[in-house]
């Protein structure tokens, strides 16, 4: 079939495209953000990082490292899924947002980090609690 003029030809995407997309789709998810999200943290518009992540293309090099930043993994484990001694360690907390509030309390006086660490485990508390509360309900119906 003759192609059309002006009409380019579909390039495939590389195996490298798709399984850094695949790469970037899991470390996304893991630290709970959207798409959208991710894209404000690096700046680039939402459809990029979905053209990113169906593996149609790969970013360029200064995004590459932004993106490494942002996720806080190595530039080996974003682009090719390898662990390099040189990356920073894995994160203690995956969900970015709550990170992110945590370094901000971190700033906080000592009797503010410290009425945020007694909310914080009042909260966990009062969940325990109703997990225990309705496995004795489940158990006794």
């Amino acid at each position: 079939m003759a192609k059309k003029r002006g009409e380019r030809k579909r390039r495939e995407p590389s195996v490298l495209a798709k399984e850094f997309g695949q790469r970037l789709r899991e470390l996304r998810e893991q630290r709970f953000l959207s798409q959208r999200e991710l894209g404000e943290g690096v700046r680039i518009e939402t459809a990029q990082v979905s053209r990113w992540e169906r593996g149609l293309f790969l970013p360029n090099a200064e995004t590459l490292v932004d993106l490494a930043q942002f996720l806080r993994v190595g530039l080996a484990k974003l682009l090719l899924g390898q662990e390099d001694g040189s990356t920073q360690t894995e994160l203690p907390i995956q969900d970015i947002s709550l990170l992110e509030r945590f370094r901000d309390l971190e700033k906080l006086s000592r009797k503010d980090r410290e009425m945020v660490i007694g909310l914080i485990d009042a909260v966990i508390a009062s969940r325990q609690h109703e997990e225990v509360t309705s496995r004795r309900s489940r158990r006794s119906a």
